[in-house]
């Protein structure tokens, strides 16, 4: 602490160096046989003081800076960091929301330099290889904890689920070995570690519920290999809460509420870090929209999900977050050939739900929800059509307790007590 004194002190005279003028009175004695007077003069001396201020650092400041940083790091838990990081960030926000600071184009570019030559350095390569020591994908990681030795990085599922070994790439050109802690097939989120003694960057997750369309945003990741690690591109949010058919079954997913941006990402972006210009991971990128009519069309999953499900691995294994209702169903209104095809007659009464066409056992609905029920509510949500339905249910987490009415044999039905549940 004395330490920690003496460097304020030093920085308080520094600071009030910085903003004082100096003059000095110098003393000049004439000699002469018929007089013993000593006049006074003033004489105005120009003070460098540049060069005053790397003096004083240079001879005091450098002895005191490691010796203070060690004793305040031991001191500091990772939690106390992030509560006062946070602390920081919230007061600089009200700063900028009042008026005090300014954010100008130049501070904006002041902040993406901050971010490259910091937070993203987080991102890393990521390389899995098969059986025969072939590589069957690479793509990118962020490293999002440190404990102890131990690095934990975050990735996509599908960049390793082909893998029987997994290789970090760092940005000084290391490779490690990784474990693969557990993996979120549904959500398409990984959670590798490593072990190394090197001092390597761990990027924040941000709050992705503040994020908004405009938001500035920077994607970083390895474009089509490790020929280009570490790019960096640089775009906007076009838009939060976005649903759509990932798997290609004629249903939008209900698992993740993407966000949209169109910073430029290609292949191998996959599990880089989307990063606001606080230097903190609002979104890990997982796919993009490729055709010659579509430009810039990349989403990521939101830090929220996202860290949910690295808490649960980590822990467990296993992902808790998300839960599976096990059901495939038709939008009544989307799909008419469908029925017509199928020779399924609807009731003349049903204005809104889905038909169901399958329940899986052993999954959240199962004993409940048949095969050629109409989900019609959930809780107090009456369900439109699928995309209502796949907005409410997206709230939902695994042991969340759900009410869900259907139509069936000309009746609604409502069960109260359904307990969401994992993938089985």
């Amino acid at each position: 602490m004395k330490k920690l004194l003496a460097l304020l002190a030093i920085l308080t005279v520094t600071s009030t160096v910085a903003g004082c003028s100096f003059s000095f009175t110098t003393t000049r004695v004439t000699t002469a046989a018929t007089t013993t007077e000593t006049p006074l003069t003033t004489t105005e001396v120009p003070i460098d003081l540049d060069q005053l201020r790397s003096e004083v650092y240079n001879r005091i400041y450098q002895e005191l800076y490691d010796d203070i940083y060690a004793e305040v790091a031991a001191d500091l838990s990772q939690a106390r960091f992030d509560e006062i990081y946070a602390q920081v960030m919230d007061e600089v926000l009200d700063k900028v929301l009042s008026g005090e600071i300014t954010v100008t184009p130049l501070s904006i570019i002041e902040m993406v330099y901050a971010v490259a030559a910091g937070e993203a350095e987080a991102v890393i390569g990521i390389t899995a290889y098969g059986a025969s020591g072939n590589t069957v994908s690479t793509g990118s990681g962020v490293i999002y904890k440190r404990v102890g030795d131990r690095y934990y990085v975050v990735t996509n599922n599908h960049v390793v689920e082909d893998a029987a070994t997994v290789k970090v790439t760092t940005p000084d050109g290391e490779d490690y070995t990784a474990v693969l802690r557990g993996v979120d097939e549904t959500v398409d989120v990984a959670v590798l570690y490593f072990n190394s003694r090197e001092l390597y960057e761990t990027a924040p997750f941000g709050d992705s519920e503040t994020v908004t369309k405009g938001t500035i945003v920077l994607a970083v990741g390895n474009p089509s290999g490790f020929d280009y690690y570490g790019s960096m591109t640089m775009g906007v949010v076009s838009g939060i809460d976005r649903y759509f058919d990932i798997d290609n079954d004629a249903v939008k997913d209900m698992f993740v509420n993407y966000i949209q941006h169109d910073a430029s990402i290609n292949a191998g972006n996959s599990g880089g870090a989307l990063f606001n210009l606080n230097g903190e991971v609002i979104g890990i990128n997982v796919i993009k929209i490729a055709a010659t009519e579509i430009e810039g069309m990349g989403f990521a999953i939101p830090s929220n999900l996202v860290q949910a499900i690295c808490a649960d691995i980590e822990e467990y294994g296993v992902s808790k977050v998300k839960p599976v209702l096990g059901i495939t169903f038709v939008d009544i209104f989307d799909n008419p050939d469908y029925f017509t095809f199928y020779n399924i007659t609807l009731p003349e009464t049903i204005q809104n739900g889905f038909y169901v066409l399958s329940v899986a056992e052993g999954t959240s609905l199962d004993g409940y929800v048949q095969a050629g029920d109409i989900v019609t509510q959930i809780g107090v949500i009456v369900i439109v059509d699928t995309d209502g339905f796949v907005q409410e249910f997206s709230q939902y987490h695994v042991g969340d307790v759900i009410s869900v009415t259907v139509y069936r044999g000309g009746q609604y039905l409502t069960f109260d007590d359904i307990e969401l549940k994992p993938r089985p």
